[in-house]
Parts: C-alpha cells; sequence; structure tokens
C-alpha cells in the first residue's frame, strides 16, 4: 500500500468517524431498539436467553454489544461505540474494495466519502442498529477473498468473518453464496475432487461452525443439537409470519416496508420537534434519493462493461448488489429501510466507478465536481438525521406536509 492510499483512508476514516462520534451521548437515554439491546446482551451472557431482544436473530449481536459494554460500560459509549467503529471502519473497507475491483483511486476515494458521509448509514452508526456491523463484517469477508490469491489462511479467514456475518443476521446469506460461488469457479475448481471439497469445508463448514458456536450461551440452558436445528426452523417459519401489523403502531419505519421503493422514490420517516424561534431538531432515516437514484443505471452500465471485458472481478458488485437485493424484493416480512444497509458499500462502488468512467471520457473535473456536490449534499443533511438545531426553513420543503415525520 502506498502513502497516497494511507493518506486516503485516513482522510475517509476521520470523516467517518468524526460524523459517528460527534456529540454520540445524545440522546443520553436508550433510543429506540436499544431499549432491547442493551439489556438483551447481559442477558444473553448471562443466562443464554435472548429476551427483551427478538429471540429470531443469530446472538452474535448481544455478544458484540455485551463485549463494548464491559469497556465502555452501561451509558451512551457503551450502547454505541460498536456502530461508531464498525460504520468507520465500513468507509474505509469500501475504499479498498472499489480499489480492488476498479484499480482507480478515485473511485475508491469518492466510494468511501459516499459511505461515510451518507445519512442513513450516519444515523444507524449512532445508534445499534446491527446491519451496521455485519455490514462491516461481511465486506472485510468479500475483501479477503478477493484478495486471497491462493493464500489458504487468507480464505479460511474471510469464511470465518463471513460467519461471524451470519450470526448477526441472515440477511449476507447471498453473498455468502455468491462467494462460495466464486471460489468454487477460480481456476475451475469445481472440475477436481479435492479443491471443491476443500472449498466446501472452508466456506461452509467454516461459517456455519461460527453461527453454531454463537449459541454456546443458549447450549449451556441445556438445550441439544436437535433442538437447536428445530430452533432454527421455528425461525425460518416465525420470520414468514411477520407482517407491518406485528410491529408497535409507533415505528417509524412502518410507512414503507418493500425494498422495490429504495432506490426510485424519496423515503423520509423519523421524529422532530419545533423548538420556536424557527428552530427544529430531528431525526430522520431517508434514502438519499438525488444519489441513491443512480444505482440502478450504475449497476446496469458496470454490468454491461464486465461482460464485454469478460472481468469476473469488475461483476462483483453487480453481483452481490443483486443477490442481497432480490432477497428484500420477494421476503414476505417487510423490508424497513434501515434493510438496505448490506447493499450500499456495492451501490457506493458502482455509482463512484460509474462517475469516474464518464469524467475519464468528458474531462476530470466533472469527477470533482460531482464528489463536491455529492459530499457537500450529504454534509448538508447531516443535522437533520442527529438531532441538531437547525433552521427549519432549510428543510421546510422535506418536513412540511410529510406525514412519515413525526412532528411533537
Amino acid at each position: 500500500m502506498k502513502r497516497i492510499d494511507i493518506a486516503l483512508l485516513g482522510i475517509i476514516f476521520l470523516v467517518a468517524g468524526g460524523l459517528r462520534f460527534y456529540d454520540i451521548t445524545s440522546p443520553p437515554n436508550r433510543y429506540m431498539d436499544e431499549t432491547g439491546h442493551v439489556p438483551a446482551a447481559t442477558n444473553y451472557w448471562s443466562n443464554g436467553q435472548f429476551e427483551p431482544d427478538s429471540w429470531e436473530h443469530p446472538p452474535l449481536r448481544p455478544i458484540l454489544l455485551y463485549g463494548f459494554l464491559q469497556i465502555f460500560g452501561d451509558n451512551p459509549y457503551g450502547w454505541r461505540m460498536r456502530n461508531v467503529l464498525f460504520g468507520s471502519a465500513t468507509a474505509v473497507l469500501i475504499y479498498l474494495f472499489a480499489f480492488k475491483i476498479s484499480g482507480s483511486r478515485k473511485t475508491a476515494f469518492m466510494a468511501g466519502l459516499l459511505l461515510a458521509t451518507d445519512p442513513l448509514h450516519v444515523v444507524l452508526s449512532r445508534h445499534t442498529f446491527c446491519e451496521v456491523y455485519g455490514t462491516a463484517l461481511c465486506l472485510l469477508a468479500v475483501l479477503l477473498y478477493v484478495n486471497h490469491n491462493g493464500r489458504t489462511p487468507w480464505l479460511m479467514l474471510s469464511a470465518l468473518i463471513m460467519g461471524s456475518a451470519l450470526a448477526t443476521k441472515w440477511n449476507y446469506a447471498p453473498v455468502w453464496l455468491a462467494v462460495y460461488m466464486l471460489a468454487l469457479y477460480e481456476n475451475d475448481n469445481y472440475r477436481t475432487i479435492g479443491n471443491a471439497l476443500f472449498i466446501t469445508c472452508t466456506y461452509v463448514l467454516i461459517p456455519i461452525s461460527v453461527y453454531i458456536l454463537s449459541f454456546y450461551q443458549w447450549f449451556g440452558r441445556g438445550y441439544s443439537f436437535n433442538e437447536f436445528i428445530e430452533f432454527v426452523a421455528n425461525i425460518y417459519y416465525s420470520f414468514q409470519l411477520y407482517k407491518p401489523e406485528s410491529y408497535e403502531p409507533e415505528l417509524v419505519f412502518l410507512s414503507h416496508t418493500k425494498a422495490v421503493e429504495w432506490f426510485i422514490r424519496p423515503i423520509v420517516v423519523g421524529h422532530g420537534t419545533y423548538l420556536g424561534n424557527g428552530l427544529g431538531e430531528f431525526r430522520l432515516y431517508m434514502n438519499n434519493l438525488p444519489i441513491w437514484i443512480l444505482t440502478i443505471p450504475s449497476m446496469i452500465g458496470m454490468a454491461i462493461l464486465a461482460m464485454r471485458r469478460r472481468a469476473v472481478t469488475l461483476a462483483l458488485p453487480v453481483m452481490f448488489f443483486c443477490g442481497s437485493y432480490v432477497l428484500f424484493l420477494f421476503i414476505k416480512r417487510p423490508a424497513f429501510l434501515y434493510s438496505v444497509t448490506p447493499l450500499l458499500p456495492f451501490v457506493f462502488t458502482a455509482i463512484a466507478y460509474s462517475i469516474w468512467r464518464i469524467a475519464e471520457r468528458f474531462g476530470s473535473k466533472l469527477y470533482y465536481v460531482a464528489l463536491v456536490v455529492m459530499v457537500s449534499w450529504n454534509i448538508y443533511l447531516y443535522p437533520l438525521v442527529t438531532a441538531k438545531q437547525v433552521p427549519v426553513s432549510l428543510y421546510r420543503y422535506m418536513i412540511d406536509n410529510n406525514a412519515d415525520v413525526k412532528i411533537r
């Protein structure tokens, strides 16, 4: 890695970390899912029980949170530093992934900054949403795979970390299976029984083993492996029964439950308070459509170019995006906006790559103009997602007549 890469990575990490860590103690009380996640962390570690959190999700979530509670204490830092660090690390990982895919530092830097400043990812990284650290683990596993170059330890470490991602939520299964298939396809490994068996043992058995081990405290209550299989089956069937009516009516995400909306129409939900004197505080969750709307055209363009060049590596963002997005498009349970998080690394890689390619053809200034405009737009939205006092007039067009924003 060259000095320029270290410098660019440092800028990305400082921007991402600063936006996520600044005033992290606000609110000082547990907010939204923190009310369930925090006590559940201690309850699972001590008793092997999931309550008061959902029993359907894998238990690496409370294990990780329990570790941060031990380091920082039962306070806003203990509740939120896990996501602050994993969210900031994701921006760094995107740089490394995009650079590996494209060979372009401009693509990598833009992709990393887009994630570092993205309003939705920022607000999710300031609380306990499990999609933040799960996405970081999944992306790290992908990065280790694309850089393994035949090194067995790297492939095994990739499988281990992918298993950790799966042990936070099942959302990463499409990427896991895609990497497994790519490993079989690489160097025609599927044609050799020994190679195919090794890859299967590595990229199937290791992740499954990590997933099972995350239930160690649960097994400690006396459950057998057969009961574990039954428990996992019950999780699957339970997910099929989830409907919007299954959630608390005040949940802000209930107004948008379809993944098809994520990249084609504006979504803004959340809470706000008018403070008087033209000021307000808001904590909103939004899909940032002015940038996200470039997703589908960028994916199509990248897919066409990858096919023309017969470049599997260039096609990876498209493959991982499509596999993950199809899952959310067809699942029966509601697909809330925060579920888009695992797709964002591949979204911003494709967008950044497309802009860089266009700028290479029509003038490099276009790249810098696009970078400044998009990052400036994200920074403009930052106070609106982090409950900072802002002049309401600056954001009235996004708030007024929006029934999805609950004003107090």
